[in-house]
């Protein structure tokens, strides 16, 4: 049985942070990629770009080339907003972990080592409701695809769910995208209920039917 232990950032986390968190948002466009498959709109275009072509000019060479052309175009979209994030965090909260997250009030930033290997991470900073609710949001969740399945995850959320405690917030919340499915499997498996889906507002995005989902967790005697 591995010994997992969960503790605070420190300054040479960063490169082992910095890979996996990019390991994990490259992961995502394969997913996006063959949910944007299923979806009828994208069909018909795929049926179009082959259509038109050999109707038009009798050319089944340029038929397939369309249908190449979609299929790379719905590649890009899923691959452009996944990469477009890493980009954004990376130069955002990521680019200084321990003035972003350590050296603010509810803020904090942990790592978990099984058997003194580094395999995963949490975020978490603080988020206020209209009307003044105070709750903390959990964020860059990320665990090593060897390590998944054996519960860290579970570890890292119950470790934000416990600061969040502390700090007097009544629940944990979250954002992720709807193409996650293991890990929203996971939270609602900790005990985070889905409180609402919401499309994304770029073209691109919604032609792959992106969607952000949100979760929250409510913190029993919380006060």
């Amino acid at each position: 049985m591995a010994t997992l232990i969960v503790r605070q950032y420190k300054h040479s986390d960063f490169p082992a942070v910095k890979k996996l968190f990019i390991e994990g948002c490259q992961e995502h466009p394969s997913t996006t990629f063959y949910q944007a498959l299923r979806l009828p709109h994208n069909w018909l275009l795929v049926i179009l770009g082959f259509l038109l072509p050999l109707v038009t000019i009798g050319s089944i060479l340029l038929a397939i080339l369309d249908v190449v052309v979609v299929l790379v175009v719905l590649w890009l979209c899923g691959r452009k907003f996944f990469y477009s994030y890493a980009a954004h965090t990376l130069a955002g909260d990521m680019k200084d972990i321990p003035k972003y997250y350590l050296q603010r009030e509810g803020y904090n930033f942990w790592v978990v080592e099984s058997d003194g290997e580094f395999v995963g991470m949490v975020a978490a900073t603080p988020s206020f409701l209209p009307g003044g609710e105070k709750n903390t949001e959990l964020k860059r969740m990320c665990v090593i695809r060897s390590h998944r399945g054996k519960g860290i995850a579970k570890v890292l959320c119950r470790t934000v769910i416990e600061f969040a405690r502390k700090k007097g917030c009544k629940a944990v919340v979250l954002s992720t995208t709807t193409v996650q499915t293991s890990a929203t499997h996971m939270y609602r498996s900790v005990g985070f209920r889905c409180t609402h889906i919401s499309y994304m507002t770029g073209f691109t995005e919604r032609l792959v039917k992106l969607q952000w989902i949100y979760f929250r967790y409510d913190i029993p005697n919380s006060k």
